[in-house]
């Protein structure tokens, strides 16, 4: 398997996104109103300090998922006729907000929360080029429980002014919202048919705004990449994008999704928590519709924290016979997976913030042989004492300092929950014929926030 050693994680994406020399971009463009399908959409010119794009904001893609379109699969939205104002971001989906850990205001959305926040954002060069360019869309990771487009971590205006292509940014439903699976009332995936009819428009417009609707890269991160790997394994999104970046998340991994069974049964403590009944399936529709969504919010809270572990995500991708139909691991064993070029990696430390978190009341996390153990067992709860023993042993090379331990730790939980179904996912790719470059991101940010002793960790 190729390896892309760079010194960032953008020349990696380069390295395959560009295969062919940029597009000349000479063309003057003084109007920033493009002709899509849905309708006229006027932008703003951008100055990034690197360049000029024209930024359309907050476009609308699917009908505000409201009332009864609320546990509906979106629908695209109705066309309009005037030039929509596309100046500004769109509602972010609700949400609970984490403010008392590190980097929180990075990662919070500015934006108001909104069940109507199913939108998207371009950043096109400016002038607009004169012949097809790529087209990158970044699907937001957050455990499926948080996240927005228009986080300034995400802000596509540099990418597109100082590599001539165009960047585009997705929002999609989150929590119960985007992934109760309760059928009929509940269908599941939605936030995944979210993204997916959201590139749908984009290959539909991708021309007008400079575009090469052939030329589509998805690319995200966290649960964002576990969902660009779902869209590989997805049929119905197959013609959609011409190739992929997975990073630091798979959709092999165990916290990426859960079987129907396990959706369902979280799901049903979820209806008991919300009050509604699940004995009748039109009363149970009308429930979930007309409930307040801060008691949605409210609950998902209250079963994340009840799980016990950071990665305890509720409500993830499940098997639905529709968007995915099968377990991702055998689907993706059988290669039932689009042969399409995919580039796939992770960071050195990924897991190191968890275990800052999971010990975050030791001093400096250095932790004692029997904490390196509760640790281990936190992870793999069902793991027998001698297995568990074996595993401390292992990763802890029989050197005993609580900095050791806290290393060990740290390279169980990123090997466990990252490294391993990376490298199966892409030997699994790989045995399909499409090409597979991997990556490791290792350079530590100058303005990370965490303590010294965490490198380059998850999100970095």
């Amino acid at each position: 398997m190729p390896c892309l050693l760079c010194p960032s994680l953008l020349c990696c994406l380069l390295l395959v996104l560009l295969p062919f020399p940029l597009a000349s971009s000479s063309a003057s463009n003084g109007d920033t109103v493009v002709i899509t399908s849905s309708g006229p959409i006027k932008g703003k010119q951008v100055l990034s300090g690197l360049g000029s794009v024209t930024a359309y904001l907050g476009i609308p893609y699917a009908e505000p998922p409201l009332g009864k379109l609320r546990f509906q699969k979106p629908l695209p939205h109705q066309p309009w006729k005037q030039p929509l104002e596309a100046t500004s971001f769109g509602n972010a989906c609700p949400q609970f907000i984490f403010r008392d850990v590190p980097e929180a205001e990075i990662w919070s959305p500015k934006t108001p929360l909104s069940e109507d926040c199913l939108s998207l954002n371009i950043w096109v060069p400016h002038p607009q080029p004169s012949a097809p360019v790529p087209v990158l869309v970044w699907i937001h990771g957050g455990g499926y429980l948080m996240g927005t487009s228009s986080l300034e971590l995400f802000n596509g205006a540099s990418l597109a002014a100082t590599e001539n292509v165009i960047v585009v940014t997705i929002n999609y439903r989150l929590g119960a919202l985007g992934f109760l699976y309760f059928p009929p009332a509940a269908p599941g995936n939605l936030g995944l048919l979210d993204q997916q009819l959201a590139l749908k428009w984009v290959k539909e417009n991708a021309a007008a705004f400079g575009g090469d609707p052939s030329w589509v890269t998805i690319f995200g991160h966290s649960a964002g990449g576990a969902s660009v790997n779902f869209h590989l394994l997805a049929p119905k999104s197959q013609d959609l994008f011409a190739q992929a970046v997975i990073q630091s998340g798979t959709a092999n991994a165990f916290w990426a999704w859960r079987s129907p069974e396990e959706a369902k049964q979280i799901s049903l403590e979820f209806l008991h928590l919300l009050g509604c009944s699940e004995d009748n399936k039109i009363s149970l529709g009308h429930c979930l519709q007309t409930k307040n969504v801060s008691e949605f919010i409210q609950h998902e809270i209250a079963l994340f924290l009840k799980g016990g572990f950071l990665l305890n995500f509720p409500f993830r991708p499940t098997t639905d016979g529709d968007f995915l139909l099968g377990e991702p691991e055998k689907l993706m064993e059988e290669g039932q997976i689009q042969v399409k070029p995919v580039l796939i990696g992770e960071t050195s430390d990924e897991a190191a913030t968890f275990v800052h978190y999971v010990f975050s009341n030791v001093t400096h996390n250095l932790i004692n042989q029997e904490q390196l153990l509760k640790g281990i067992q936190l992870l793999v709860p069902n793991a027998t004492e001698d297995v568990v023993q074996s595993i401390a042993l292992r990763y802890s090379e029989g050197n005993h300092s609580p900095a050791k331990y806290r290393s060990a730790l740290s390279y169980f939980y990123t090997d466990r929950i990252f490294t391993c179904p990376f490298i199966e996912a892409a030997g699994n790719i790989r045995k399909t014929g499409s090409p597979v470059y991997a990556y490791l991101f290792a350079h530590r940010p100058s303005w990370s926030v965490w303590p010294e002793w965490i490198g380059a960790s998850h999100g970095a």
